[in-house]
């Protein structure tokens, strides 16, 4: 299956003597939204009908498992469609996008896929948790439209089997100097970087 990539170094960049990869300078590219929010928003009319993925985590109260499905329940409100203790997964509806991805912050890296149709748990578990599982473009599971990943908080990636998608995402940065785009191939450049020279998406 062909995947296509596109990966974002949000604010600026600069390279490191001695490596072809461009690295991040930190800064925020708008006060009031996240930068997930900044560089992803134009996609999320494609996204409708669709659904993201997230890990959520447990606490530990009285020697048992407080339990976060009503409290994911009720700060995700209509976008809530599914959430599993076991492998502690969370599915939200991709309409709600305009409502969290704006307070989404990921400080160490993330990880979102984005399905046509609910999958189950068990294919999520696979590909979230599965030391053996590595994600290609032979194992793309099926159902999977995209990947929205950062890597360390240095980049963000966007995998996806709709070129159109990767298209839309830079025309829609073309002339934006807060961002640089580079064309990535997720066989190379996922789940860690080459550090080869990328080309620069126009």
């Amino acid at each position: 299956m062909k995947i296509h990539g596109v990966r974002i170094y949000p604010k600026s960049v600069k390279t490191v003597p001695g490596r072809g990869a461009p690295m991040f300078v930190h800064g925020s590219l708008a006060e009031d939204r996240s930068d997930f929010d900044y560089i992803f928003r134009p996609l999320a009319g494609c996204w409708r009908n669709h659904f993201f993925v997230r890990d959520f985590a447990v606490s530990y109260a009285n020697g048992g498992i407080t339990d976060p499905i009503p409290g994911l329940r009720n700060s995700h409100g209509p976008d809530f469609y599914d959430a599993d203790l076991k492998t502690q997964l969370l599915m939200i509806c991709a309409e709600g996008f305009a409502t969290w991805a704006p307070t989404f912050h990921s400080c160490e890296g993330a990880f979102l896929p984005l399905f046509r149709e609910a999958p189950s748990f068990e294919l999520l578990g696979r590909l979230f948790w599965d030391r053996d599982f590595v994600l290609s473009s032979d194992t793309w599971p099926s159902g999977m439209r995209s990947l929205l990943h950062n890597w360390d908080d240095m980049f963000w990636q966007l995998f996806s089997i709709e070129n159109a998608d990767i298209d839309l995402l830079i025309r829609s940065h073309s002339t934006d100097s807060k961002l640089k785009m580079f064309v990535v191939d997720l066989d190379r450049e996922f789940p860690e970087p080459s550090n080869e020279d990328l080309a620069p998406a126009t």
